[in-house]
Formats: structure tokens, sequence, C-alpha cells
């Protein structure tokens, strides 16, 4: 097999658009290139000719907010062995399984914890730094949620690790919790960026020095998020104004929306912040009116599908679906521990132990995707972009994730219809995943 590929007869997810046109890959690159100058003495004619049937061929699944899957909680001690097997050894093990799903790159997300904790799992969560397609699917950074969270907006996270409100969130603070080089670590370069173990955080903005910390946390590239918050329209806004580009998981563990306070959500209507009373800007002169990026989990069960639709409809161009998956992704219903708690799946619904309280979700983006196409009649390329390029111009990789053009890693699902009678929308099917220009599953084999 040459290491050139040509995908042919495939329909190309392009912006809002399925085009019918082919997709050439150098599988030793691992990268999508231009299509080649015909020539009959060179490897061109040569190459590997896929007829893909009409299939579509979408860039792979990006998770921006992942805390788990298959038995393995990425919180959990990394100094403990289970059945045999280490951390990292059980991490990539699950790397392995999640990429047959179609997410080729994911956020490991680590929930509430004490800064020992934090030390000691952040750096085996980093950017992953190997391009070997069969190690799974990619870690781009590690997403902290929390602990610097409001406490009445904590949910299931673990009550001990919350910071105190009466300890700051200021910067300084920040790096002793996560640790300086998990933040700042200028060892490798990961992009062209500066590179550190962490890419994402989520903070509630109206904590004491929340806002400095977002200021400066995101001016150093690092991706900054509110949430579990209760913070009101302003101090919601006030954190957009300073860096912070995504609210997390939008809808749960913060204010809801009211016609006269309308809260985080209210951000998304894009309306210019004047007071009503005084006709004065709310945030001062030179703000900016940009609407940010936000997740949202569409299981079912964190969120109304009519809420999902409402969220679309408010700002299309901002919606990215996330899985808040825990460990009890892919496994069967029951109750087990879960750090130091118990949880209760079944079916897709995940609750602590004899409550009716929500502990996250088992569900694959894929499964997000179907529920959200149903639920709003989205296009497959707008539903697509909600898991490729929006979370990818999240991260500022746009050009090398989240895409299918010429240059970028050629990470891929390559998807089939199932029309179902009386469903409003075809089911998307999985048929194959490609990783850095390497076929590493198939439906048909596997």
């Amino acid at each position: 097999m040459s290491h050139l590929i040509h995908l042919v007869n495939a329909r190309l997810v392009d912006g809002d658009q399925l085009v019918s046109k082919s997709l050439w890959i150098d599988s030793i690159a691992g990268v999508f290139i231009p299509p080649p100058l015909p020539d009959p003495a060179s490897s061109v004619a040569a190459a590997t000719s896929i007829d893909l049937q009409g299939r579509i061929v979408s860039p792979g699944f990006i998770d921006l907010q992942i805390n788990g899957a298959y038995g393995f909680d990425f919180s959990e001690d990394a100094t403990e062995e289970v059945e045999g097997k280490s951390y990292t050894q059980r991490y990539r093990d699950v790397r392995r399984k999640l990429i047959a799903t179609g997410t080729t790159s994911f956020l490991p997300t680590m929930t509430s914890q004490l800064p020992q904790r934090y030390h000691r799992n952040l750096p085996l969560l980093g950017p992953s730094k190997s391009r070997d397609p069969f190690d799974g699917a990619e870690s781009l950074g590690a997403h902290c949620e929390g602990p610097f969270f409001a406490h009445n907006r904590m949910g299931v996270h673990l009550p001990d690790a919350i910071i105190s409100s009466g300890k700051t969130s200021e910067p300084t603070h920040v790096f002793e919790t996560y640790g300086m080089n998990n933040l700042f670590d200028e060892s490798y370069s990961f992009d062209g960026s500066i590179s550190s173990n962490v890419r994402m955080i989520t903070m509630a903005p109206e904590r004491p020095g929340a806002l400095d910390t977002i200021t400066e946390l995101s001016q150093k590239g690092i991706v900054m998020c509110i949430g579990h918050m209760a913070a009101d329209y302003k101090q919601a806004r006030a954190g957009i104004e300073v860096g912070a580009t995504m609210i997390t998981h939008l809808y749960n563990q913060m204010n809801p929306l009211h016609h006269r306070g309308p809260g985080p959500l209210g951000i998304l209507g894009g309306a210019g912040d004047i007071n009503p009373e005084t006709e004065a800007k709310i945030l001062g002169e030179g703000t900016s009116n940009t609407r940010p990026y936000f997740g949202i989990i569409a299981d079912g069960h964190h969120v109304h599908p009519a809420s999902v639709r409402l969220a679309h409809l408010m700002h299309p161009d901002g919606l990215i679906l996330v899985t808040d998956a825990l460990l009890l992704l892919g496994d069967e219903d029951g109750t087990i521990d879960w750090l130091t708690r118990r949880l209760t799946k079944k079916g897709i619904s995940v609750t602590l132990e004899g409550t009716d309280i929500i502990a996250g979700s088992c569900v694959t983006l894929l499964q997000c995707i179907n529920n959200f196409r149903k639920w709003t009649g989205a296009s497959i390329p707008a539903t697509l972009q909600a898991v490729t390029s929006r979370p990818a111009a999240v991260l500022k990789l746009g050009h090398v994730k989240g895409t299918l053009q010429a240059g970028a890693d050629a990470d891929f699902v390559v998807l089939s219809e199932n029309h179902v009678p009386g469903q409003p929308a075809s089911d998307l099917v999985v048929d194959e995943v490609w990783n850095f220009g390497t076929k590493v599953f198939d439906r048909n084999t596997s």
C-alpha cells in the first residue's frame, strides 16, 4: 500500500455543506495534502485509491469535557494500580477504546481535587507527544474543571476540594493549586505555542481575584471558561470581557434565565450592555459584544431537548457538543464507587447513589450528535461543526485539528446514514476512524 492515499467518491464536510470531491493523504506524515500534480513516473501513479461509495467524511471529533470512560476516571489516584494495571496503562487503554467512537482528540477533564492530586495527574494528561496512530485518541491537554467554584454550584464535585470562599482565586493561589509547571511548561513545543499540561480551566468569575486570573492565564494561552458559578449577568459578562471564551456546560450549575435578570445565559443574546435606567453601558466604554462559545450536554438528562434547541437558536455558531462522560461510559447499569462517593448508572443517566442529583453522563459524542440533529433539525454539516471546527477554534488549533484542509492532521471519521422510518433525522453511524492518516477502526472488521 502506497503512503499516498486518495479517497474518492466521498462527501466531505466543508463549512455548511457536504461537497462531493476527493481527498489526498500522506500516511507517513499523517496529514492531508493538496492534490498532487499528475505524473505517471512519480509515486502518485502508485497511490492507493479508496472508494468511499458516497459516504460522509468528517474531521475527527473533539471532546472538550470528558472525565473518564470504560471504568477509568482521569481524577483517580495516579499512584495506585487497579487489577494489576497502572494509571498510565489504563489511560492508554481508554484512549484506544475512545477513538473507536469517532473521538480522535479530547481534553481529559479533572474534576475538583486537592492540589496533590493535580500535581500527580496533570503531567500524565498533558498533550500527547506521540503521533503513533495506534496510541488512541489524542490528548490536547487537560481541562481543569474546578476547584474555584461557587459553593452553591458545585454539583457532585468533592465538597472538601472546593476552594474556600475565604480564599481568593487570584493567580498565585491558582498556580499553587495546579502546579506552576503544569501551567507554564516550555520544555517542549506544542503546535508552535507555549506548552502546558493544562489546556483549559473552568472557574466561577464572581469569586474574588477570578477576573485577574482569567486575564493573566488567557493572555498566556490557556483557554479560560466560566462555569459552576453563582454569577449574575454582569459578573458573567465581566469574565468574558477579560478573556474567558467559553461557558462550561450551559444551563447546568449556573443561575437560570429570568427576563429581568438573564444570568449567564443572557450573554448569548448578544445585545449591548445597556442599563435601561441610565442608558449607560454597564461595563463601561470600550467593551465588546463578543458572544462566547458554550458547551452543552445533549444526553436528554442534563438539558431538556427544548432548551438545547433554544440555545442553538440564540447562538448557533457558539454551540459545542460535549459529553461530560464519566467512567461509567461503556459499563453495564449498576452502582459503583467513584473517588470518595458512589454513582448509580441507569441507561444513560448517572446520579449520586440514592439521589436524583445528576453526576455526569455516559454518552458518546456520536450519541450527542444524533440527539442534537433530532432536537434541532440542524443539517449534518452544521451539527458536525459542533464537534470539529468549533472546539478546534476554541483551542486555537483550527489549522491542524477539526478540518480536512491540506496541512492539517489526517484525523477523520467515515460516516454512513441510518434512516429510521418516522424519525425526523437520520442517525449517523461511525464506519471508520482514521488517525494521523492510518485507519485504526473499521466497523465491518471490529
